[in-house]
C-alpha cells in the first residue's frame, strides 16, 4: 500500500499539471497509468502488495462461496450435459481414467480392508441370481481357457518347478514306503492262508 500511494500521487499531479483547458479523457488515464505500471517500479509496488498477507487474505474464498460456486457450475444441468457430451469422447476418457487411477486403486485397497464392506460384497455375490451368473461365467468356454493359461503358466514358471520337483519327490516317497508296507500286509496274508 506504501508503495502505490506515491504511484497515485505521480499520476495525481501528471493529470493535474495538464492545461486547464483540455480535459484528461479516459484513453489518457489508461495510457498513464498502464505506463506507470509497467516500469521497474510500478512491477516492483504490485508485487509487493500482491504479497501482503491482507491482499492474500482477501483473495481467499468463504466455504460457503465455494459451495455456490460448485453447486451453480458442477452441479448444474449445463455442466452434467458438458460432462456427458466430454466423457463420449475416447481420448477424454481415456484421459481421465489415467488421471484419477492411482486414486481409484488406492480406494479399492482400503475399501478391501473394510469389514462393512467386505460383508456387503458377501451378501451381494451371495444372492442366487449372482451366484447363477458366477457359475455360469465360470463354466464357459473363455473362462475354461483363461484358466488353462493360467495353470499352464505356473507349470511352467521356473520358480515353482523346484516346488513340484520337491512334491514330486515328496509323493514317490510316501509311495514307495507305502508300497512296501502293503506288500509286507499281503505277504503276511498269504502265508496265514497256506
Amino acid at each position: 500500500m506504501k508503495k502505490l500511494l506515491p504511484l497515485s500521487l505521480f499520476l495525481i499531479l501528471l493529470t493535474g499539471c495538464a492545461e486547464p483547458s483540455s480535459n484528461a479523457n479516459y484513453e489518457e488515464m489508461k495510457k498513464v497509468f498502464t505506463d506507470a505500471i509497467q516500469t521497474e517500479d510500478g512491477k516492483k509496488a504490485l508485487r509487493e502488495i500482491l504479497e501482503t498477507q491482507t491482499f492474500r487474505d482477501l483473495l481467499v474464498l468463504e466455504h460457503s462461496e465455494v459451495q455456490t460456486a460448485i453447486e451453480q457450475t458442477l452441479l448444474s444441468e449445463k455442466a452434467s450435459e458438458f460432462w456427458k457430451h466430454s466423457l463420449d469422447d475416447a481420448k477424454m476418457k481415456e484421459a481421465f481414467a489415467k488421471s484419477i487411477q492411482k486414486e481409484l486403486k488406492t480406494i479399492q485397497k482400503d475399501l478391501l480392508k473394510d469389514a462393512a464392506y467386505q460383508e456387503e460384497l458377501v451378501k451381494f455375490f451371495d444372492q442366487p441370481d449372482m451366484q447363477k451368473q458366477l457359475e455360469s461365467i465360470l463354466k464357459g468356454s473363455t473362462m475354461r481357457k483363461e484358466l488353462e493359461k493360467v495353470v499352464q503358466e505356473t507349470i511352467e514358471n521356473p520358480l515353482m518347478q523346484t516346488k513340484w520337483q520337491e512334491l514330486i519327490r515328496k509323493s514317490g516317497e510316501s509311495g514307495s514306503s507305502g508300497g512296501s508296507k502293503d506288500k509286507k500286509e499281503s505277504g503276511e496274508t498269504q502265508s496265514e492262508n497256506q
